[in-house]
Order: C-alpha cells, then sequence, then structure tokens
C-alpha cells in the first residue's frame, strides 16, 4: 500500500473495510496517499472506509477477552468463535489485537496478533488535506448520512483539487 505505481489512472480508487488501519505511521499514510495520487486524474475519485475509534473500545481492561465473531470453518465444518483482547499506545495511537480462535468443544486452537492504527477523523481530515486531496463528502455510514457524533464509520469521498 506505501510503495507502488501501476502506471495508469483508474477514475476511481476504492480502499475499504479498515484496510488503511494497517498504516501504523504518520509516513506510512503519506507514502500510501502518494501513490493513490499518482494514479489519479482530474476526476478521478478516492474512497476511504475505517471505522471511528470508540474510548469504550481502546480503553477496554487488560486482559479482558470480547467476543469478535462466530463463525463455521468450511475447512473443518466446525463451528469457531474467535474473542479478542487489546493493548491500545494512546502515544503511537496504535491498538495492538489478539484473537482467540475457539472451537466447538471450546478449546482454544489458534491465537493470532496484529496491529491497526487509530486514525480519528481530525487526524483524516488533516492527512487527506495536507497530501493535496480536496474532501467532497464525509458519511458516518453506508447510507451516506454525514459524519457525526454518533457516527460508527468515517467513509472519505475525495478528489484532486
Amino acid at each position: 500500500m506505501r510503495h507502488f505505481n501501476l502506471n495508469q489512472t483508474f477514475d476511481l480508487i476504492f480502499i475499504g473495510f479498515n484496510s488503511f488501519l494497517h498504516l501504523l505511521t504518520d509516513q506510512d499514510a503519506v507514502d500510501c496517499l502518494a501513490c493513490i495520487k499518482n494514479q489519479m486524474h482530474k476526476n478521478s475519485r478516492f474512497l476511504i472506509d475505517i471505522y471511528i475509534p470508540n474510548p469504550l473500545f481502546l480503553y477496554r481492561p487488560e486482559g479482558v477477552r470480547f467476543p469478535v465473531l462466530e463463525y463455521t470453518d468450511s475447512v473443518l465444518e466446525k463451528f469457531v468463535t474467535v474473542e479478542e483482547s487489546n493493548l491500545y499506545d494512546i502515544d503511537t495511537e496504535i491498538n495492538e489485537l489478539t484473537w482467540h480462535f475457539i472451537n466447538d468443544k471450546k478449546v482454544e486452537f489458534a491465537v493470532e496478533k496484529f496491529s491497526v492504527r487509530m486514525y480519528f477523523p481530525s487526524k483524516m481530515n488533516q492527512l487527506l488535506i495536507d497530501n493535496g486531496f480536496r474532501i467532497l463528502h464525509q458519511w458516518g455510514d453506508y447510507h451516506r448520512t454525514p459524519l457525526g457524533e454518533g457516527s460508527k464509520l468515517q467513509i472519505y469521498d475525495v478528489c484532486l483539487p
């Protein structure tokens, strides 16, 4: 996401479903945005879809697990639950997540760790504007409700100036 050139431009570029959150530093985000800009023409649109960091999620008690999702493993044909614990660093705005995979017999069979950056709306606005984009719309959900205090998502529709 930080270093690419496809040697062409596109009408629409979309980074969806929180993928942008894997850019852990400001420089990572700036590098990604510069690459995207190089793939745009004067009428291109660029959309980003990420969730709004929720303090109740970030500041959960350390070591406490919360249910995240349930699914049926298509290979094992077994029901799986995923529980999550996290540790948020307020200085780096990085949330260290641990997912615990538990089978239908209540036995943990896998643990996965990953990190995501918490981009608050003020930071996203700053990153987009400082890197030469014009924000056309900010939505708080997939129904194009304006971004506001009760929004769970932040969806940006941007273009070149």
